[in-house]
């Protein structure tokens, strides 16, 4: 558990604590370690509800990290505001 702690630290430059430090250790910690920190529903949860933050690349990463199939994705960029607005730099 201290462990957890000490990694957390890291990633919470602001004091920020919560689900915005858990999306901080997704879009920049080690993947192996998230896994293991937190159950794979809550990553999911918080993954679909903040799709607008991953780039292309974590995006596809996660996606098939967390079994997150089309329609689910779809669903949530269809009612996030920011991902439908999202210009993508292909």
């Amino acid at each position: 558990m201290k462990e957890i702690k000490d990694r957390e630290k890291i990633f919470s430059w602001d004091g920020v604590k919560g689900e915005e430090l858990i999306i901080r250790r997704m879009l920049y910690d080690d993947p192996l370690f998230v896994l293991k920190d937190y159950p794979k529903e809550k990553l999911k949860k918080l993954f679909l509800e903040n799709t607008h933050r991953f780039f292309k690349e974590n995006l596809s990463f996660w996606k098939l990290i967390l079994e997150v199939n089309d329609d689910e994705l779809e669903m949530a960029k269809f009612q996030n505001f920011r991902m439908k607005c999202k210009i993508w730099n292909y």
